[in-house]
């Protein structure tokens, strides 16, 4: 169901999936299988990463300039640009796909529910008498569902995620056999190069999660846990100083830089000395003649550039005199009307995590929704705020061991902070922490004094 309504959404409602990352990934997708029909011993290489990305070379001239998402994400350059997971998975797909948009889709929304099973398998022991709640929350949570129904990353994030879960619960019980362990080995290599601050995050939390509640004689198991967190995101830490020489906070306020770049929107041309954002305004550029991928720049236009390996530092020419030089074009982009105002980095940090943890779990909140999905968004805003409060009352109230509902709360709790502070965008928070804000109703459920019902059990 999500598929129709995802497509009429952005087909009808906004414009065209052409415009967003759904519509190029699409493009992409269908650029590169058509050539490896052409060219197979190209596809092949492209598919295990050893094509040639370099402007004028064969793979670039003849395939991989007419794709559009395949190089955005190269300036993030301390992670791996997780666009080419996605292009070269529904690649394949494509050669039963057809030329079909929804056939494509429609893979992702299976990707996405064979992980939301394993999802299901894997926290259900924690819910005795709620199970279904479980599996319906997993399925009907309203920005998990619009956006599964999309050619987009959560798909297959939801079946990677899901099939860790499973599989790394069942290792640490003692189930090591050589497939489960082959399994997690190749889901764990997965996770680092698909949404690694998702994924490997998610290993490292309940990995220590289902260890500790393996040995129930443990008494202080939040703090045993908590200390493991410290040590392991120390250590990750370290680890950044020295191969990226930049510690993970750093990372994250120059992705947060790079965002808000983007979504200001604006015409990025690139050329082998520097990297350019001018304003969205075509008028300011000229296609070079029988070329369609070929700019010059206008005299007296003003713009941004960062140089070639120094893209720390942020340059500006106030107006262009050099009308002659040509610059491919990386992408345009309108500018985002969903942008928030997070609190500078060099705020107090009281402050400024209050700020991004606002505007990634409450805002938008009906009186400042400006669209359908904004509305759509402020629902579950108001749903994750009742879960929340309830949670807050329950602790002090009930005597159920504390435990799960602490992890499930810090593992939410820590990536809507990093959507927040990086992605200051509502569209982008909103669909970023779908999988996320998963566990903050899983804890609510924990402490909800439900049962099956009469249904549900004739049903089963």
């Amino acid at each position: 169901m999500a598929i129709p309504v995802f497509y009429y959404v952005y087909q009808k409602l906004y414009g065209g999936l052409e415009k967003f990352d759904t519509g190029k990934f699409y493009n992409d997708i269908k650029v590169i299988h058509d050539f490896g029909l052409k060219d197979f011993g190209f596809y092949v290489r492209l598919l295990f990463g050893f094509q040639n990305d370099m402007p004028g070379s064969y793979d670039y001239e003849y395939c991989l300039m007419h794709t559009l998402n395949w190089d955005n994400g190269t300036m993030k350059d301390y992670l791996y640009n997780d666009n080419r997971i996605l292009i070269r998975v529904h690649s394949i797909i494509q050669f039963i796909a057809f030329d079909s948009y929804a056939v494509q889709a429609l893979f992702s929304c299976f990707f996405s529910f064979i992980g939301i099973v394993f999802l299901y398998k894997s926290f259900r022991d924690y819910f005795g008498g709620k199970e279904i709640w479980v599996l319906l929350i997993f399925c009907f949570l309203p920005a998990l569902w619009f956006y599964t129904g999309g050619l987009l990353k959560e798909g297959l994030t939801l079946l990677t995620l899901g099939m860790s879960m499973y599989i790394l619960k069942s290792v640490i019980a003692g189930k090591r056999g050589l497939l489960k362990l082959t399994g997690l080995v190749l889901l764990i290599v997965m996770s680092c190069l698909l949404k690694p601050y998702l994924l490997v995050f998610a290993l490292i939390c309940f990995s220590c999660f289902f260890w500790i509640k393996q040995h129930d004689k443990i008494k202080q198991k939040s703090l045993l846990f908590f200390s493991l967190i410290f040590f392991t995101l120390l250590a990750a830490n370290t680890l950044s100083l020295l191969v990226k020489h930049r510690s993970l906070w750093e990372a994250a306020i120059k992705h947060q830089r790079i965002f808000n770049g983007v979504a200001k929107g604006g015409i990025f041309l690139y050329n082998k000395d520097k990297f350019i954002r001018i304003t969205y305004d075509s008028s300011l550029v000229n296609r070079v003649a029988h070329r369609s991928d070929l700019f010059t720049i206008k005299a007296k236009t003003p713009f941004m550039y960062w140089k070639n390996g120094q893209p720390e530092d942020t340059l500006n020419c106030a107006a262009n005199s050099d009308t002659l030089s040509q610059y491919r074009l990386a992408y345009m982009i309108s500018p985002a009307n969903s942008n928030v105002d997070v609190a500078s980095s060099k705020a107090n940090l009281l402050i400024l995590f209050t700020s991004c943890l606002y505007y990634a779990l409450f805002s938008p909140l009906f009186v400042n929704a400006h669209s359908a999905l904004q509305v759509l968004a402020s629902v579950e805003n108001l749903v994750l705020a009742l879960a929340l409060l309830y949670i807050l009352i329950q602790v002090f109230v009930s005597k159920k061991e504390r435990f799960p509902v602490l992890v499930f709360l810090f593992f939410a709790f820590s990536l809507c902070l990093l959507f927040g502070l990086s992605t200051p965008n509502s569209g982008a928070i909103i669909r970023y922490r779908a999988p996320a804000v998963l566990f903050i109703l899983l804890g609510a459920l924990y402490y909800l004094p439900v049962s099956k019902t009469t249904f549900f059990k004739k049903f089963n």
